[in-house]
């Protein structure tokens, strides 16, 4: 029977993921490394903006156009103060100018402040994405219940893809918007806890990525052995395996991005 005992013992054991590291497909769903940040050995990575100062990283990546690396613009809900009055059209002349462009990291968090504010940027760029048919990478702390509102409310006109970074919600809800609302659940290293077990051994297989959130390209490589290794422990899979499965994951997601034209 699986425990959270052995997630500890297995990422404290590092000349594990040493040993299996040359079997494993490296993706990074969600990381914040700038455009020089260059590794061979990562095969897929997306880097998400958080404020309108990090679009011109953005901008750089997407222009490499070397099918590995990805970028999103966006503005983080910690980041609101940096919100110019005509973000709006520079975001979307940027997408536009970028097809391969997605959007993020937007999103909600409880613990920071003008909730209000938070919600009306959100939607602003919620829209915008569904306007343009780019995957979105969303933030969302303590306020599911204001997201799944405002995803009821525009069911019919959301993102064609919706990437939950981080994903810390309940395991009811990966059931309710994984199919619904095209959503596909982002995780870094667990913590050995019944909590994060039992919301990754919940989430679809097809809906699984990792991610680093680092902003350090020295620890990127530590960090997605000990996630994957993980994840395929609690989902009893090797972990070859596994990361192909997570690889072909990114590569459905991206894939709404290299089909626009």
């Amino acid at each position: 029977m699986f425990c959270a005992r052995r997630i500890k013992t297995l990422l404290q054991d590092r000349s594990l993921a040493t040993i299996v590291s040359r079997m494993i497909i490296y993706t990074d769903a969600h990381c914040h490394l700038n455009p020089q940040s260059e590794n061979p050995t990562i095969d897929c990575r997306i880097y998400s903006s958080v404020r309108p100062a990090d679009w011109k990283n953005a901008i750089i990546i997407s222009e490499n156009d070397d099918d590995k690396n990805f970028a999103a613009i966006g503005i983080h809900p910690w980041y609101l103060a940096d919100v110019d009055t005509n973000f709006e059209s520079q975001m979307i002349e940027i997408l536009t100018e970028h097809p391969n462009m997605m959007v993020g990291e937007i999103g909600l968090d409880k613990f920071h402040p003008d909730i209000p504010h938070q919600l009306e940027i959100f939607v602003a760029q919620l829209k915008i994405a569904a306007k343009l048919r780019r995957p979105i990478h969303l933030h969302c702390v303590g306020a599911w219940d204001k997201i799944l509102h405002i995803f009821k409310h525009y069911e019919h006109t959301l993102p064609p893809v919706i990437v939950a970074h981080n994903f810390n919600g309940s395991p009811d809800l990966i059931q309710q918007i994984a199919e619904r609302y095209n959503v596909y659940f982002s995780y870094s290293v667990p913590h050995d806890n019944s909590q994060d077990i039992t919301r990754i051994s919940t989430t679809p297989p097809d809906r699984i990525l990792v991610e680093t959130d680092t902003f350090d390209l020295n620890d990127e490589i530590d960090k997605l052995d000990a996630a994957i290794s993980a994840i395929a422990l609690i989902n009893q899979s090797d972990i070859d395996e596994m990361s192909e499965k997570i690889y072909q994951n990114i590569q459905r997601v991206i894939s709404y991005v290299r089909s626009i034209e």
